[in-house]
């Protein structure tokens, strides 16, 4: 899996990223577009002032590749404007060399990298003005129904196994079936699929 990261002026990749991809590339956004550099994961520092509109480029050029912004002071504010403007994770850019492989992996496979607490918030954005679905696919069954309702209402597990009366391992089964029922990875996957919201 190749990584590319993107350098802004004095804005490089920190050492734990460069210890995490030994084969990893670091150039500027203008050398990567003109030397045409493949990537199977983008990132970029949301330290450089320009970092939201690198983000759109990055999307608009290499549509079929993700991105993660890295942060070194993460905030929630900051993650929400970029999960929400396209990116497929976020994280601390100090993370630990496995912890930053393993978020190239969920977003090479096509998974989102956030904290639960803002993946949770991130449902609500994303169904905060959907209607209330009155019809879900009817392979669910009752119960999974249920649970994809509490979903898309952006409530947790936690807060789901106390609404249904049921604990948070029956939760877990059933998020299992419905995610490999309708063929999606994530929580906010099945929010956008259930409420016709579509990825970039």
């Amino acid at each position: 899996m190749r990584n590319l990261f993107l350098v802004a002026g004095a804005v490089t990749p920190s050492t734990r990223w460069r210890d995490a991809f030994a084969d990893g590339v670091y150039v500027t956004w203008d050398v990567a577009v003109s030397a045409r550099i493949k990537a199977d994961v983008i990132w970029l520092n949301a330290l450089a002032t320009d970092w939201k509109e690198l983000l759109a480029n990055v999307l608009q050029q290499f549509a079929d590749v993700p991105v993660v912004v890295v942060s070194n002071i993460p905030n929630e504010r900051e993650a929400m404007s970029a999960m929400v403007a396209g990116a497929r994770g976020y994280c601390h850019a100090w993370s630990s060399p496995e912890q930053l492989r393993e978020v190239a992996q969920v977003v090479n496979r096509g998974g989102y990298w956030v904290g639960q607490a803002l993946m949770t918030r991130l449902i609500g954005v994303v169904t905060k003005s959907q209607p209330t679905l009155d019809e879900l696919p009817g392979d669910l069954s009752e119960r999974e129904a249920e649970v994809a309702r509490e979903v898309i209402a952006g409530h947790s597990n936690k807060e789901i196994a106390r609404v249904l009366g049921i604990t948070e391992r029956t939760v877990k089964a059933h998020m299992g079936a419905i995610f490999a029922k309708l063929g999606v990875r994530d929580r906010l996957q099945l929010a956008l699929r259930l409420t016709g919201n579509k990825e970039k």
